[in-house]
């Protein structure tokens, strides 16, 4: 009763930001991402009859307190779930910084969703697994799948779930990492701030919703800059309504990497900015323009070339 299952991170182009059902982590809106080939999680769930109560160990170190609770938590939905009447030793190894904005929850909680159901033999379909790797995490619904995902806010837990979206096939993700230690406050409790301003929040899922019919229109017609543009707008207004909240991820050294992109963009490159809860910056542009610009930003930071990654899977 073991499987290793290894899932990539993604970056949203559309936030998830704010939850309307923290319980189920539904999200406020939908939502849009881009999985990236160069970050992942790999995570073995092992069943073991003799266990009295679950062990977790991430990157060989033993792990216990909120981190443990966490995990632990989730997995006793799954066994809930699936009447599976054991416990579990996980064994996570993540190639992608913890809690520094680079989307870590979303691969870990991909993988450790498919590693538990397969382990004890159950088979789900994407769609079931995206569901319910969100329970987990929210951006691991999106995990599930390699390249674009739109992951549907739903109403309940069956209706919650990722979905492969037709994209650009010449994507390119640079990653500069300003800081990859872990961020003071997390994403999960930085977001429920949101919730708690009546004001911010609706008007937040009026532009959200607007912002996706946009870049859905954009997508169809192949316009790379437009859904650039989208992107970069979305991510500013998350981390404007953060602000509002007194929430400030962003550095100097993230906005020095924002103005280098307008500056590039102004000399005729196709490149758009987008960060999530943390202060690294993302730059979406297109497989022929990485040579022209990535000399540029890693004058800034250290750079990551990411391409389309792929979805969830069992290794062995």
């Amino acid at each position: 009763m073991k499987a290793t299952a290894k899932a990539h991170v993604n970056i949203a182009l559309i936030k998830y930001w704010g939850k309307k059902d923290i319980e189920l982590n539904l999200p406020l809106t939908s939502s849009l991402s881009f999985t990236l080939d160069k970050f992942y999680t790999k995570t073995t769930v092992h069943y073991k009859k003799e266990l009295i109560e679950d062990q977790l160990y991430i990157d060989q170190r033993y792990i216990t307190g909120p981190e443990y609770e966490r995990v632990t938590k989730y997995l006793s939905k799954i066994r809930q779930m699936y009447n599976i009447p054991y416990y579990a030793m996980i064994e996570s190894e993540n190639y992608v910084p913890k809690k520094a904005g680079v989307a870590s929850s979303s691969s870990a909680f991909a993988a450790l969703a498919l590693a538990a159901t397969r382990a004890y033999g159950i088979d789900l379909s994407e769609k079931e697994l995206s569901s319910l790797a969100r329970l987990g995490s929210g951006s691991a619904a999106r995990s599930i799948y390699g390249g674009f995902a739109f992951w549907n806010e739903g109403y309940d837990h069956l209706s919650s779930y990722a979905e492969p979206f037709n994209g650009f096939e010449d994507m390119a993700v640079l990653v500069c990492m300003v800081d990859d230690r872990e961020k003071k406050i997390s994403s999960r409790d930085a977001m429920l701030e949101l919730t708690k301003n009546e004001e911010n929040k609706n008007d937040w899922i009026e532009n959200t919703n607007d912002f996706i019919e946009q870049i859905k229109e954009a997508f169809i017609n192949d316009d790379f800059d437009t859904v650039g543009g989208i992107a970069e707008s979305h991510a500013m207004l998350m981390h404007y309504y953060m602000q509002e909240d007194g929430i400030d991820y962003l550095t100097d050294q993230s906005f020095k990497i924002i103005d280098l992109t307008e500056k590039l963009r102004g000399q005729g490159f196709p490149v758009y900015a987008t960060m999530d809860a943390g202060p690294n910056v993302k730059i979406l542009t297109k497989k022929e323009y990485i040579k022209d610009v990535i000399g540029s930003y890693e004058k800034l930071a250290k750079v990551t070339v990411c391409y389309k990654g792929e979805g969830a899977k069992i290794i062995w």
